[in-house]
C-alpha cells in the first residue's frame, strides 16, 4: 500500500531540515518512514522507531487503565522548528463536551510517557493497577464436609 502523501511530505521533511540537525538517526528513521510509505520492507528498525513502538503499548495500557471514555495516538513527527525528530502521543476523552486531553513530546518513550503521566495526575485521574477481579466463593456442598470424608468420597 503506497501513501504519496506521506512519502512527499516526509522527504521533504528531511530536505528542509536545517543541515546541523541531520544526524544518522534522523536521516536513519525518516528514510525508513520514506521508505514504508511507499510500500517498501526495509531492514532493522532504528532505535527511534523502536521507542515509538514502545511507547505505543504503553500509552495503550495506560489508555485502557483510565476507562472506556478515552482514546490515544502516537505519532513520531518529522518537520521544522522540532528538535529533528520527535515523538509524541496524546489521550483523550471520547465524545465529552470538556475538551480533555492530555499530551507529551519528546525524544524518548519514556520521557513522553512521564510528560503523559504528571499531565494526567495533575488533572486528578487515577491510573492506578486495575481492580483484582472478585473470586467466586466456592459452591461445592463438599466444601462442608470434614476433609477424611471428603476424601472418602472421591475414591
Amino acid at each position: 500500500m503506497k501513501d504519496i502523501k506521506l512519502l512527499d511530505d516526509t522527504l521533504l521533511d528531511l530536505l528542509r531540515m536545517p543541515e546541523a540537525q541531520r544526524n544518522s538517526e534522523v536521516i536513519s528513521s525518516a528514510l525508513h518512514l520514506a521508505a514504508s510509505a511507499a510500500g517498501l520492507r526495509l531492514g532493522q528498525a532504528t532505535d527511534l522507531q523502536l521507542q515509538h513502538m514502545q511507547l505505543e503499548g504503553a500509552v495503550a495500557r495506560l489508555t485502557e487503565a483510565m476507562g472506556e471514555g478515552f482514546t490515544h495516538r502516537t505519532t513520531l513527527r518529522l518537520g521544522p522548528n522540532l528538535s529533528g525528530i520527535e515523538l509524541f502521543a496524546y489521550i483523550e476523552a471520547i465524545g465529552k463536551a470538556d475538551e480533555i486531553r492530555f499530551t507529551g513530546f519528546g525524544s524518548t518513550a519514556q520521557g513522553v510517557l512521564s510528560q503523559l503521566n504528571q499531565a494526567i495526575a495533575a488533572f486528578g485521574i487515577n491510573t492506578g493497577q486495575a481492580k483484582p477481579k472478585a473470586r467466586h466463593p466456592n459452591k461445592n456442598p463438599l466444601r462442608l464436609l470434614p476433609r477424611k470424608a471428603r476424601e472418602a468420597r472421591r475414591a
